[in-house]
């Protein structure tokens, strides 16, 4: 059973090293979602479990690994919120296109937290549906990071089940997608290329160094679960990792008072996104 002093002690722990805070409330979804670590590792109680990350030996460093697994939510599937890509796509065309921006070496673009997959490669089929329609040639990259490696894994395989489909057209189905024996979807190559994923803890300040210049930061439903001080920490490492007049779209539940983190408030049909100023 976790008692409320060890709560708090992996509270702070975990909130040291990721940013996500649990409230008192969430006491017993902590207790459900480390239970199967200290299953896994023989440990008798949470107390030993905070011992052993707090002081363990090299395999500490893989264990942090599996909490972030375990502490991570992931919901998420293709298309989701269609409104941010309707507006993602007049980004493009407004800003990038017909206001001649720089794009000399194609727009960059970083989905933050990009869980299982469905956002980086619904970003890159925006693009590529774009580029067909205006029967111009769009240069792209997208960056996708996560704090999961497991999700990472999943992601790069680019499998899917009908649930995280719920929201694609059968067209989008045709076109960018291969039916599996299991009747699951893969992603076809034609997409994947377009889709890097890596590693990242959006804690860690140096990690930021390796997304500068993006013309567009996707970084939706993460910010919900930091508190003020980590939420402010991570809009600040954003805000200069975008280039100026670049784009943060953020989840429907996130929104940033107007001026506080240097970013300028658009309104566009059913979402707001951030413009750096």
């Amino acid at each position: 059973m976790l008692t409320k002093e060890t709560f708090i002690q992996l509270r702070d722990f975990i909130y040291e090293r990721t940013g996500i805070y649990f409230t008192e409330n969430k006491m017993y979804l902590m207790e459900n979602r480390l239970v199967n670590r200290l299953n896994e590792l023989g440990l008798s109680s949470f107390e030993d479990y905070y011992f052993y990350l707090k002081y363990g030996n090299e395999k500490t460093k893989t264990e942090l690994l599996n909490l972030y697994d375990a502490v991570t939510t992931n919901e998420t599937s293709f298309f989701r919120n269609p409104q941010q890509f309707d507006a993602f796509r007049t980004i493009v065309i407004k800003d990038y296109l017909e206001n001649g921006q720089n794009t000399t070496f194609g727009l960059r673009i970083w989905s933050a937290a990009c869980s299982t997959g469905e956002e980086p490669y619904t970003i890159a089929i925006v693009l590529l549906e774009l580029m067909e329609y205006l029967k111009k040639n769009i240069p792209f990259s997208i960056y996708a990071t996560d704090i999961s490696p497991r999700v990472l894994e999943s992601a790069k395989t680019g499998i899917y089940s009908e649930y995280s489909m719920r929201g694609v057209s059968d067209n989008i189905k045709k076109k960018y997608f291969t039916l599996t024996k299991e009747k699951n979807y893969k992603i076809k190559e034609d997409v994947k290329k377009f889709v890097r994923f890596d590693f990242m803890n959006l804690m860690d300040q140096e990690a930021y160094r390796l997304y500068r210049n993006m013309d567009t930061i996707f970084c939706r439903n993460v910010l919900i679960y930091f508190d003020e001080k980590a939420k402010r920490k991570v809009l600040e490492n954003l805000y200069e990792c975008l280039k100026p007049g670049g784009f943060l779209i953020l989840g429907y539940a996130e929104t940033l008072h107007q001026q506080r983190y240097g970013f300028r408030p658009l309104l566009f049909p059913g979402t707001i996104i951030y413009q750096k100023g």
